[in-house]
């Protein structure tokens, strides 16, 4: 998943890809799983999360998979008057338009000739014809699928210690059921990611800490003081 590039002094950058960014969203979503908190109001007491939602935006931005300007004026004048949501609050948050597909209604059908024959070859009626509506369905049923399948292979990790041969048992059988699970996840995080990115956009870590302000901070480091 990762991939480094040497830079001068020796020093290790990161190169960013749309994996990174799916597995990062899936990471972020099963830390913090109610969506009212993804705000920095919300995560300010908690830094490792905190950083992980301004690495998300970030990056989103990078890959141009926000919100266009109308998309969130559309959205903002649907909840004024009727919610007591702070406007701040609402576009600095691009994970949900994300999880819900709201940057393909930005591209065009024809950006996407592999998904095209994919969703095709599925076809019952003669006269279905293949659009951007099929893409966004297509996405949000599969990313939905994708996050409940990142909290099952994430399951062994919420044992800290295993002691008795009952839990050991256990754990071994979960272990053998998430290896062919995560096997057969391959296909789905490769349609997806053919959606999310199908230029084949990457990202040195210095460009992106210089052109979109990417949170310089140790996330490992993080973690580990606040563990």
């Amino acid at each position: 998943m990762k991939v480094y590039l040497r830079a001068q002094k020796n020093t290790l950058m990161k190169i960013w890809t749309a994996k990174d960014l799916l597995y990062a969203t899936l990471e972020f979503k099963a830390m913090v799983p109610n969506s009212n908190h993804w705000n920095e109001n919300s995560l300010n007491y908690n830094k490792p999360r905190l950083i992980r939602l301004r690495r998300l935006n970030v990056l989103l931005n990078a890959f141009e998979l926000t919100r266009s300007s109308k998309q969130k004026a559309s959205i903002w004048s649907l909840v004024e008057g009727k919610a007591k949501i702070k406007e701040s609050e609402l576009i600095k948050n691009e994970i949900t338009p994300f999880l819900n597909g709201d940057f393909i209604i930005k591209r065009q059908s024809t950006d996407y000739p592999k998904l095209k024959k994919f969703i095709e070859e599925k076809k019952e009626f003669n006269w279905e014809s293949f659009g951007l509506i099929d893409i966004c369905s297509f996405y949000r049923h599969l990313i939905q699928f994708r996050m409940k399948a990142y909290n099952l292979l994430q399951h062994n990790n919420e044992v800290i210690e295993a002691s008795g041969l009952g839990l050991r048992s256990a754990i071994k059988i979960v272990g053998e059921f998430n290896s062919d699970l995560y096997e057969k996840i391959k296909q789905t995080d490769m349609l997806l990611l053919d959606i999310i990115d199908p230029k084949g956009l990457s990202f040195d870590e210095e460009v992106i800490i210089k052109k979109h302000g990417f949170p310089r901070e140790n996330l490992n480091e993080i973690d580990m003081e606040n563990y």
